[in-house]
């Protein structure tokens, strides 16, 4: 006959049995890769992603701009921004309540307010580049790569709260040699207030752009090539996404982003074509952008971060916005 003390005790050895079976499964659950489907997948090939704080999410369509919504609780990104003719949404930013698109071949730069869902800013660069990828600095001011023309597009903080102007050209020449006919600098990132990094693609090297008032000096960083696309930085690493093969590459920086080391690659059976990543919580957010084979439904695949000590920025692209 069990006394008081043996049933707590068969309980408590009870309630461990049960904890101990059941966190392997918990433990694989939050491990394992989700996958968000692009619904409808009617709009073209997704490119960029952006994240916003909260595990909410945007994706846009490359075939008339349209931008997707989507969180980490729902596997399904449903359309939030309707798109038309003559737009595409290539690289996405997210900053103080607004998102950031640059238009690849359209040559524009534009600018919704997140609240309304309303265009508040359109800056054209004109035709012949590709507006690839983009960043924000902490003061406000937007900086876009070109992949066809060796410029960086610069539109400052009072041009966005006017919602018009001309961008400013920053020629990349001679430093970085373009390859007419290729995809050239693509992804960037801000590595402090006055430094930007970004990849050319077609090359793999990493370059080093520091901004100041009387011009800019452009400095090639010491690393392996990386034929990458969209990257991030976090926890002070850089995240490349490459196409083929289709991984996730970190590469460590020294602190004056001069010489870079490949520290660790990812891959996901989910993978079809990546393009480019962003940070929402304890995921990366790889878009799919499958140019090979454009099999729909459409996906970004939802991977796991490595277990590392974390940082203060929820949205992963280095500006803790």
């Amino acid at each position: 006959m069990r006394t008081c003390t043996d049933v707590r005790t068969f309980a408590i050895l009870g309630g461990m049995a049960v904890a101990l079976a059941v966190a392997p499964a918990a433990m694989a659950d939050v491990s394992a890769t989700q996958v968000f489907t692009l619904t409808p997948s009617t709009h073209g090939n997704p490119e960029g992603v952006a994240a916003a704080g909260g595990g909410v999410f945007f994706v846009g369509a490359t075939g008339d701009g349209t931008i997707y919504r989507g969180a980490l609780g729902n596997p399904n990104l449903t359309e939030f921004i309707v798109g038309g003719s003559g737009k595409s949404a290539i690289g996405l930013k997210v900053a103080r309540g607004r998102l950031y698109v640059a238009g690849g071949a359209t040559g524009n730069i534009t600018v919704y307010d997140l609240g309304t869902r309303r265009q508040v800013a359109l800056f054209s660069t004109g035709t012949g580049g590709f507006l690839n990828d983009l960043v924000i600095s902490a003061g406000g001011d937007v900086f876009v790569t070109d992949s066809f023309r060796p410029t960086l597009w610069h539109v400052t903080a009072a041009q966005v709260r006017a919602g018009s102007g001309t961008p400013e050209a920053i020629s990349l020449a001679p430093e970085i040699v373009y390859t007419a006919g290729a995809f050239n600098v693509n992804g960037i990132v801000s590595f402090d207030q006055r430094t930007l990094v970004v990849v050319q693609s077609n090359t793999g090297a990493l370059f080093r752009i520091d901004l100041a008032r009387n011009g800019r000096s452009i400095q090639k960083i010491d690393a392996d090539p990386v034929a990458g696309d969209g990257m991030l930085l976090d926890r002070g690493q850089l995240v490349v996404v490459q196409g083929n093969p289709a991984q996730l590459v970190f590469i460590r920086l020294d602190r004056r982003a001069s010489r870079g080391t490949v520290v660790d690659r990812l891959t996901d059976p989910t993978l079809r074509g990546p393009s480019t990543v962003a940070r929402a919580r304890d995921r990366f957010l790889v878009v799919n952008a499958d140019f090979a084979t454009s099999t729909v439904p459409f996906t970004v695949s939802g991977i796991a971060r490595p277990d590392r000590d974390d940082d203060d920025d929820d949205d992963g692209d280095g500006q803790g916005d």
